[in-house]
């Protein structure tokens, strides 16, 4: 009993020491930022921008940002702090923007050092924008705050449209797994806001090319699962359209190796429902034009998009990495450099659409 006791005195002692080890900071003296956004300077000077929220007594929202320049390798963050009155913290950090010119520059020093910090998690949002992200993050955007508006942008496009399933630990991830490139939603600014104009898929960590927002819905169907996107599409011989909104998705790589030699087929399977149609009703035969329709769409996309990945030398699909999955001794220079530029990769589609809608 009396050594039970003493092991408690033990354990709240440890407890009160790493108490008085921790640093305390009060919310009402601290600056907490939301968003912060890197522009590439020249050669080697990076700006970076920090915009922190400022809550009014009216419970409006007013954005103050905080600029600095420094050297690519040291911390910007801690030159900014010279502008603000008190410390700029940044636990409550949800997306991080970088410019094109960074992004081709490449963002990794950046990345690895957001991802040693301790306050800030992996979920983090990342971005590239088109334009200076300085500008961008300068607007009052929405009404919680300009990085509020920003990540839910971000995220919403992501949950619940064709951008494709993304954050600091996927992007890491990707970085570092031999035979798969990351891919990173573009933003740009608008006349009073700002607006997703697509996706960059990345060589390493350097931008490469930009897949637009029409060919979005099938990019995602590729590399990511896919269960609220919208496509639309002309009928053959008619002056009428459907619009079709995909369930769930589901994409299947099947690898195949004769000696040195492999085959590569891409299975894509989905389930949707047409939102719209500028015709008369869906009738049965109707139904299968439209599946047929979608699925010679989604093959002739996806291997126009699969060549341009090879000519550009990317594979944002992790075709190597499945490859390499299932071979043993793999050469992945002699893949990178021979194999994936040439190989011949078929794409099957098999589309369901199992509703037309209320009125059906």
């Amino acid at each position: 009993m009396r050594k039970h006791n003493i092991n408690w005195v033990i354990s709240i002692s440890i407890c009160l020491f790493l108490t008085g080890c921790l640093e305390k900071e009060i919310v009402d003296d601290i600056n907490i930022e939301s968003v912060e956004g890197f522009d590439l300077l020249g050669e080697n000077e990076v700006m970076g921008t920090f915009v922190v929220p400022v809550y009014q007594a009216d419970k409006t929202i007013v954005n103050e940002t905080f600029s600095a320049i420094s050297q690519l390798n040291k911390d910007i963050l801690r030159s900014a702090q010279k502008e603000s009155s008190v410390p700029i913290v940044n636990g409550s950090l949800e997306l991080v923007l970088f410019n094109k010119a960074m992004a081709e520059k490449g963002i990794i020093q950046l990345v690895d050092g957001l991802q040693r910090d301790a306050s800030i998690g992996t979920g983090l949002y990342l971005a590239i924008v088109d334009g200076e992200t300085k500008e961008l993050l300068e607007q009052n955007l929405g009404t919680r705050g300009t990085g509020d508006h920003l990540f839910n942008l971000v995220k919403h496009n992501i949950d619940r449209r064709d951008v494709p399933k993304t954050n600091m630990h996927i992007f890491l991830s990707d970085y570092f797994q031999k035979g798969k490139d990351p891919n990173l939603p573009i933003l740009k600014k608008t006349e009073d806001s700002a607006e997703i104009v697509g996706v960059a898929v990345m060589k390493k960590d350097k931008y490469e090319m930009t897949i637009p927002n029409e060919r979005l819905f099938y990019f995602k169907t590729l590399v990511d699962k896919h269960s609220d996107g919208t496509v639309s599409l002309g009928v053959d011989g008619k002056e009428e359209f459907v619009s079709i909104r995909s369930i769930k998705t589901d994409r299947k790589i099947k690898v195949k190796w004769e000696g040195d030699i492999p085959s590569i087929k891409i299975i894509v399977r989905m389930d949707g429902a047409v939102r719209e149609y500028t015709g008369n009703k869906v009738t049965p035969k109707e139904l299968k034009e439209f599946q047929k329709l979608l699925e010679d769409k989604i093959i002739k996309e996806t291997e126009s998009m699969i060549k341009e990945f090879q000519e550009k030398g990317v594979d944002p699909i992790g075709l190597g990495y499945e490859a390499k999955s299932r071979k043993r001794g793999f050469d992945y220079k002699k893949w990178k450099e021979e194999t994936y530029p040439t190989l011949t990769v078929q794409v099957d589609a098999d589309v369901r659409l199992i509703s037309t809608g209320i009125t059906e």
